[in-house]
């Protein structure tokens, strides 16, 4: 019997391969719970579109992740605060502050669990953060902060 599997089963394939099994182990065990559907037609081509519209969105996203990079890479995001005597800020840049300045200057959507090592910036200067997109793709640019 074909079947079309609905989730990867170690000893047989992955999700969306079309396997050929005995009719014993599709019923009792890949139909029973919901393991694979039947490979029909009607079954073959839905899973067909649910596969091409995963993959245009898989695309879509990495072309995202390509213009952030290829926008914010080596940029330069300027902060001002009011600062100490000691010249640090009193209100430290967060990741969320960068975020905000992101959207801001260049309209793009970074997410705070990207920072590789998400820190509070208090002291005046420039600042080196740097971005791991979801693609493994590490990025970097500067924030630099000035006094009022």
């Amino acid at each position: 019997m074909k079947v079309i599997l609905t989730e990867d089963i170690k000893s047989l394939g992955l999700k969306g391969d079309i396997k050929e099994v005995s009719d014993g182990y599709a019923n009792n065990f890949l139909l029973a719970q919901d393991k694979a559907v039947l490979a029909s037609p009607a079954n073959i081509a839905s899973f067909q579109a649910q596969q091409n519209k995963a993959d245009a969105k898989v695309s879509a996203q990495e072309e995202n992740y390509q213009k952030i990079a290829k926008t914010l890479n080596k940029q330069s995001i300027s902060f001002t605060g009011k600062v100490s005597d000691k010249n640090t800020l009193f209100k430290g840049i967060s990741t969320n502050d960068i975020i905000a300045e992101v959207k801001n200057k260049f309209n793009l959507e970074i997410h705070d669990n990207w920072f590789v090592k998400p820190s509070l910036l208090k002291e005046l200067g420039k600042h080196n953060v740097f971005l791991r997109l979801p693609s493994n793709q590490l990025i970097s640019f500067f924030i630099n902060i000035k006094s009022e």
